[in-house]
């Protein structure tokens, strides 16, 4: 990788976006100078490169967070635009950090995102900032903090390239050499060993299984010997001859031939013997059937006969309760016909009852609400009366007060003026300017302020002696209109009480009333009527009440008369065919017994000691009395007898049935598992061989061979990085004056593999080697530039792996003298002239004046500023 040019925009302390760095400008044959004084920017150049390859910043105190400047102003984009060649083709890549900007329109802030894109010369851009972070390391082939050891010696990082661990160096030196398909090697042999190994284990224990599943009789030589060895094999977990394994699986399918003959033919013997006694069981519960049936049939037969004679004897018990039904709804019918007129004089006894009801509440009404309204009506006309007489004098004593102040007012007029004459003003009468004697008020002067209030007065009691009057005149008709409502209410409740009294009695209705009667003469006459309506209204409701007595009673004659004319009638009629049908069924058994009967007596059946199967009559004889008794017990006894063999023989059969079947699946067993085994042994002898190959090949590239651990690849990494080291020491001897030289560390290799690439130093001066740590800031800076010296002058000398033409040096000469500076120049003079890039950041006067071609970097207050000087 060699830089081309570098754009640098609102980055760091630079506020605006800088003039270009064309690296091709420079004269490669010499250094170029970085220089400014300190905190102008001068490193952020190196962390705009390393920021543009690998997304990350030079120095491991900066992160790209806070790249974006503090001086950009707002309408400056913050980016990177870096362009570099590797292996012949040319690449440019942006990559923009995220920062806040202002918004174009309004206030307020707008998030600016992260950004990457990678030119790779004419092919499609790479976009995306994984994307092109894995694009970038799979060129370079390496990683950021690889890249630093190679190309970057960063302010105050010197010290971790020389210091790095055999871990990290891997790495870079696996790329450098090639390396990657030793290790790959290591990794395949390691895999293809694992699987081989696996492979013949699983073999070794499914052949072990199958054996382990092998069986022999229980109790015989050959099964102790089949014991022994799956024992040995479960606890070796080891094979050691299949053929061992093959003989004894053959011995035991050969033992087990002749004992599955010898039971298969035990099994068909007590099968025959199995079917002739079932045959006699058969023949023997057959006979015992029929015997059971015949003596059943007598049983039944007169139990039947039996029923029949129930039925004869519930058929006379049937016709007496029809003609007793029959006694009942004649005697229901006659009920009926006595209670039938009960409903009309229910109806009308009703009518009257709620006639009287409703002539009882008018009355009612009358005595509690009209006749106290009639009352209240009549005080209340008293009362506006009285108050119409008050607002009558109160008027009248309204209006002489008027009229006795106007006629006093009328005489102090005189004594009114004179209140109002002025000295020097001439009066209103006589013109005088002059008053010697006004005329004075008398004491009780009426003024005309006072005979406006008396007038007013005199108005207010004029309306309310006009409201009173207005008020009493309106009570005063109310009064007369509910006289007369009243008045004709009482006569139409009197003439109703009286016709409905003399209904009640049977008579005509005949009632004077008084024709000039008043109110009270009528209201007596109508207190009267209430206590005679409220006796007749008490006898009706009695009446009523045992009319209704009897309507239940009809009620419930009917529905008897109903129940008993049909669901009763219609039962007793169910009840009688139902009978009859009964007693048809029961002749028709009766029938078909005696035939069944009749039909076992003409078979052979010795019941008894007769020839025919004993009573042959319908005397009721069950076939159980004399000798049948007997032959049940005897047929019992024989078929139990059967049964017991029958049940013996079954159980030998089980018994030879599982034997027979244990030695068939263990033969089974046996064949297959001999076949399994058989099957595996050639593959699990490949399997073995292909193990015992391949641990071999993975001990030999692992480094697991002898005493000391080192693998292929480390080898020919530790032999690479001897000739890097030989590289740098011919930097640093003449560096350091011939006092130090680097050695990779090779004492106590052992199992400590992961030390084979650490550095130690020989001091010439003393002859005794050291750790690298211990060297001075100084001495550190030598040996580090002189190591990746050596580190860029392997790369360029590779055919593949890293491509490096690039180094950039950071302040790291601060720490050296006048004479290890022109020691170090004279080296990158001579490493220039290798057409390779090396740049140094340093404010130091001594390389100021030594080196032509410079980029200067100035701080002002408004942030720094680039300028670019080629040099003579």
């Amino acid at each position: 990788m060699k830089p081309i040019k570098l754009v640098i925009s609102g980055i760091g302390p630079y506020g605006d976006r800088m003039p270009e760095i064309d690296f091709q400008s420079f004269d490669l044959n010499m250094p170029i100078l970085i220089a400014g004084e300190t905190g102008a920017g001068k490193t952020m150049i190196f962390d705009a490169i390393c920021f543009a390859l690998f997304d990350a910043a030079s120095g491991s105190y900066r992160s790209t967070d806070s790249l974006r400047s503090e001086y950009a102003p707002p309408g400056t984009e913050s980016y990177v635009e870096f362009t570099f060649a590797h292996q012949g083709r040319t690449y440019r890549i942006y990559r923009q950090p995220s920062y806040m900007r202002p918004l174009k329109r309004g206030t307020g802030f707008k998030l600016e995102k992260e950004k990457a894109v990678l030119y790779p010369g004419n092919d499609t851009p790479i976009e995306g900032i994984k994307a092109v972070n894995q694009a970038v390391q799979e060129l370079l082939h390496v990683d950021e903090k690889q890249f630093k050891q190679l190309a970057m010696i960063a302010q105050g990082e010197f010290w971790g390239l020389l210091n790095a661990k055999t871990e990290e160096r891997t790495g870079i030196l696996r790329h450098i050499f090639m390396t990657e398909g030793y290790k790959a090697m290591e990794l395949q042999l390691r895999e293809r060993r694992g699987k081989a190994i696996k492979a013949a284990d699983v073999l070794e224990r499914s052949l072990i299984q199958y054996f382990c599943d092998a069986e022999a009789e229980p109790g015989s030589p050959l099964a102790e010997e089949i014991s022994q060895l799956q024992e040995q094999l479960r606890k070796s977990g080891g094979i050691g001859s299949i053929e061992e394994m093959l003989s004894l699986l053959d011995r035991a399918i050969e033992a087990d031939v002749p004992m599955e003959a010898e039971l298969a033919e035990k099994l068909a013997t007590l099968r025959e013997a199995l079917q002739e006694l079932q045959k006699d069981l058969a023949l023997a519960e057959n006979t015992e059937h029929n015997l059971k049936k015949y003596n059943g049939l007598v049983k039944e037969l007169a139990g039947l006969r039996e029923r029949l004679a129930d039925c004869e004897k519930r058929e006379q018990q049937l016709a007496e309760a029809e003609k007793a039904l029959q006694e009942k709804i004649r005697s229901l019918q006659s009920g009926r016909e006595q209670l039938s007129s009960v409903p009309e004089r229910l109806a009308a006894c009703q009518q009257e009852i709620n006639a009287l009801r409703e002539l009882a509440d008018r009355l009612g009404s009358l005595q509690s609400q009209q006749v106290p309204r009639y009352g209240r009506a009549k005080k209340r006309l008293a009362e506006l009366q009285e108050g119409l007489e008050s607002a009558q004098s109160a008027h009248a004593a309204a209006m002489r007060a008027r009229l006795d102040g106007e006629m006093q007012l009328e005489r102090n007029r005189a004594g009114i003026l004179a209140q109002k004459l002025v000295a020097g003003q001439p009066c209103p009468v006589c013109g005088a300017t002059m008053h010697p004697s006004p005329a004075e008020l008398p004491e009780k002067a009426v003024t005309e302020a006072d005979v406006k209030k008396l007038q007013q007065q005199e108005k207010k009691a004029e309306a309310a002696r006009s409201s009173a009057a207005a008020e009493a005149a309106a009570a005063r008709a109310e009064l007369a209109t509910l006289d007369s409502q009243i008045g004709s209410y009482m006569l139409e409740c009197l003439k109703s009480g009286c016709w409905l009294e003399a209904v009640a009695r049977g008579e005509a209705f005949a009632m004077e009333i008084p024709a000039e009667a008043g109110l009270r003469q009528l209201y007596e006459l109508v207190q009267l009527q209430a206590g005679q309506l409220a006796a007749l209204l008490q006898k009706k409701r009695e009446s009523a009440a045992d009319l209704q007595g009897r309507a239940k009673r009809l009620q419930q004659v009917e529905r008897e008369l109903a129940e008993a004319s049909g669901r009763d009638t219609e039962a007793l009629q169910l009840k009688r065919q139902k009978l009859l049908k009964e007693r048809e069924n029961i002749r028709t058994a009766v029938a078909d017994r005696e035939g069944q009967r009749q039909l076992l007596e003409q078979l052979a059946l010795k019941i008894g000691t007769g020839g025919s199967g004993g009573n042959s009559g319908n005397d009721g004889n069950d076939g159980n009395d004399g000798n049948g008794g007997s032959r049940e017990a005897e047929l019992a006894e024989y078929r139990g007898q059967l049964q017991r063999k029958i049940s013996e023989n079954k159980v030998q059969q089980q018994e030879c049935q599982e034997a027979l079947g244990r030695i068939s699946r263990r033969r089974e067993n046996n064949l297959s598992r001999r076949a399994k085994i058989a099957g595996l042994q050639g593959e699990f002898a490949a399997a073995r061989h292909e193990a015992h190959i391949m641990s071999r090949l993975y001990n030999l590239v692992s480094g697991q061979t002898g005493k000391g651990k080192l693998t292929l690849e480390q080898y020919i990494q530790a032999a690479g990085f001897d000739s890097i080291i030989r590289a740098a020491n011919r930097r640093l001897i003449p560096m350091s004056d011939g006092q130090y030289e680097l050695y990779r560390q090779e004492k106590e290799l052992g199992n400590k593999s992961h030390t084979y690439l650490d550095l130690e130093v020989l001091d010439n001066y003393t002859g005794r080697r050291r750790p690298v740590r211990n060297l001075s800031g100084g001495e550190s800076f030598k040996a580090s530039l002189s190591l990746a010296l050596g580190l860029s002058d392997k790369v360029s000398s590779e055919l593949g792996g890293i491509s490096m033409d690039a180094l950039f040096i950071d302040e790291g000469f601060g720490t050296l003298d006048k004479k290890s500076i022109e020691k170090a120049m004279e080296i990158l003079l001579k490493l220039s002239d290798s057409n390779k890039l090396v740049a140094i950041i340093s404010h130091r006067e001594e390389l100021i004046e030594a080196v032509s071609q410079q980029i200067q970097v100035t701080k002002t207050r408004n942030g720094s500023s680039l300028a670019i000087e080629l040099g003579k």
